[in-house]
């Protein structure tokens, strides 16, 4: 089944503040326009089976399957008329048939992030989509659909803040004030963050935010200043299952625009071997004192999630290892 995936990233010195306070970080679902109850939540500290919110931070949610329909409608005077067929399951990403005798075929694969229904059926029928249980999410009622293929995008909404602690699954105490807000229409991963100043941005935090916030100390930052050299750091991305030599060829050229802040590659290369090898050359040691020992690996992962969320890469369920081939370590 598919899921929606949320990647929250929160500044580092934010990420100790909220700790400090004894903050959970919870998510809600947009339900019937209203957020209500507590979906999930992540406490600021670690127990067996219960993992904290870290700096970086992945919820994978299920997306619910669907049931479609339509229904006829008549007006004549003195009497109306409306006839519909049987409601069909269906999940997000897949297409269904309606033939001329306005009989629903078997969902099979279709595009992603979309439910389709490929109308054959005269007379403009209005295309209905119901939740699981039957209930009506949406009705077409300003048109109906012609002959050929009518595309359905549902919609879910989310919000993520920070608060004291409560139980998931009860009702959201109070109005939420420093909320964050991610949408699903028609895609399946999204990232926010939290950025120094407290306030939810959407993208990955910036590189250059981080550079300023996360020294150490005045004197270590003056050390490393004064004895980094140039170097070069290659990282290797292993996409799994391997992608076509077009998609990896356009992610060569252009996932360079992803990347966010300063920390960028100087060279990237498509291998034969269907891996991606991105080159920085900078000051390494200065890199990782400011950023922490993985910050290479967490820019070229961030840059691929926003790559992921962008239709024009052409990456659906692929996932990546990431590796450092050769690197100037202090």
């Amino acid at each position: 089944m598919t899921t929606q995936t949320i990647q929250i990233y929160i500044d580092q010195n934010q990420l100790a503040a909220q700790k400090n306070n004894n903050y959970s970080l919870y998510l809600a679902k947009m339900v019937n326009g209203a957020y209500t109850v507590i979906w999930q939540s992540m406490g600021p500290i670690a127990t067996v089976g219960n993992p904290s919110y870290e700096y970086s931070n992945t919820f994978d949610i299920t997306i619910p399957s669907y049931n479609v329909n339509y229904t006829n409608s008549t007006l004549t005077p003195g009497m109306s008329f409306t006839s519909g067929g049987v409601n069909t399951f269906i999940e997000v990403g897949q297409e269904v048939n309606l033939d001329k005798n306005g009989i629903f075929s078997g969902a099979t694969q279709g595009t992603s992030g979309v439910i389709t229904v490929n109308n054959e059926l005269g007379g403009n029928p209005h295309e209905i989509l119901l939740d699981a249980s039957g209930n009506n999410v949406y009705v077409n009622t300003l048109s109906g659909m012609d002959i050929g293929p009518a595309v359905l995008t549902p919609k879910d909404t989310y919000q993520i803040w920070f608060e004291s602690y409560q139980e998931t699954g009860t009702i959201i105490a109070q109005n939420t004030s420093n909320v964050g807000t991610v949408s699903f229409s028609g895609q399946t991963e999204q990232i926010i963050s939290y950025d120094a100043s407290g306030l939810w941005v959407d993208g990955p935090l910036s590189s250059s935010n981080e550079f300023q916030l996360n020294k150490r100390d005045q004197a270590t930052f003056d050390n490393f200043r004064n004895s980094v050299t140039n170097s070069l750091v290659e990282v290797v991305v292993a996409l799994t299952p391997i992608v076509t030599v077009l998609v990896l060829g356009y992610l060569a050229n252009n996932i360079i625009k992803k990347f966010s802040g300063n920390l960028k590659p100087t060279k990237i290369t498509a291998n034969k071997d269907g891996t991606l090898a991105m080159e920085f050359s900078n000051d390494v040691n200065l890199v990782r004192a400011l950023l922490g020992g993985d910050a290479y690996i967490s820019a070229v992962n961030s840059a691929l999630m926003a790559a992921k969320s962008d239709q024009n890469f052409k990456l659906t369920g692929e996932s990546w290892s990431i590796s450092e081939q050769s690197s100037n370590l202090y």
